[in-house]
């Protein structure tokens, strides 16, 4: 999933500036509306797994916060295009790493800055526009295998902790609790090996809590981490919202070739 890939995007980035500066309808018959009606009621799990985004949902904006690696972006089914977007602190620093992604299909541009940097740190200057990414300069770097999938149409990775969920309820309208697995949705990278380590029987049980919007699709999806060895509580959440609203993503007309520091940068 892209996640992983923006989560070593980060690290790479983060060690490499360090040393530098010190995300069908029709007619039923008769058959199938007695079938229909005959039918169970859906259970919680399936009402929350239908209401994730899929490939046939409208452009929607997300955020994912806490975990291993956070960022947000838009997602855009309908283009097969995605963006992603972290900022993270340089450790005993005071320059901010901002890099962003934007895919298109098999094709990739990219944004990277170095907030609060100056110049007697040695860091490169780089291009403000997008930065077209060629494939052939690319591969030794996580750069590689980045591509619109559909398995990044749920890039909070909610659909996986709802898979995990037990005694998941529906406490007021819209509004889901239950626990979750954490041992059971490793790939939604919401804590670190060592601290899923550290939480041992706990990972198996922490409070999960979903929200659904209006029109019945996932709005949030929160996730109470306990404390665990030197690792304090945290919380992991999920915010997918804008649907049909974000702007749908488009090629970048002004767009100009990555320079040699971008790859290099990228392949850390």
């Amino acid at each position: 999933m892209i996640r992983n890939r923006i989560a070593a995007a980060g690290t790479l980035l983060l060690a490499g500036t360090t040393l530098a500066a010190c995300a069908a309808t029709g007619t039923e018959s008769v058959t199938e509306k007695t079938t229909a009606a005959q039918s169970p009621a859906p259970t919680v799990s399936e009402t929350l797994l239908d209401a994730v985004p899929d490939e046939s949902s409208p452009a929607f904006h997300y955020t994912v916060k806490g975990g291993v690696s956070p960022f947000s972006g838009v997602i855009d089914p309908a283009g097969k295009a995605l963006t992603a977007e972290i900022a993270q602190k340089v450790p005993d620093t005071p320059i901010t790493l901002s890099m962003k992604f934007l895919v298109i299909e098999e094709k990739i541009w990219t944004k990277i800055a170095f907030k609060g940097a100056t110049a007697d740190m040695g860091l490169p200057k780089l291009p403000k526009k997008w930065m077209s990414l060629d494939p052939a300069k690319t591969e030794d770097s996580f750069v590689t295998e980045m591509k619109y999938s559909e398995a990044e149409v749920d890039p909070g990775s909610v659909a996986a902790l709802v898979s995990a969920a037990d005694d998941l309820k529906e406490t007021t309208p819209g509004h889901y609790a239950g626990t979750t697995d954490l041992t059971k949705s490793t790939e939604a990278e919401i804590v670190e090996g060592a601290t899923l380590t550290a939480l041992g029987e706990k990972a198996k049980g922490v409070p999960l809590e979903v929200v659904v919007d209006g029109e019945g699709r996932i709005s949030t999806a929160t996730v109470k981490i306990p404390a665990a060895g030197k690792t304090k509580a945290s919380t992991y959440k999920v915010t997918y919202d804008q649907y049909g609203s974000a702007a749908s993503l488009e090629v970048p007309a002004d767009a100009v070739k990555a320079t040699a520091d971008v790859y290099d940068l990228l392949k850390g």
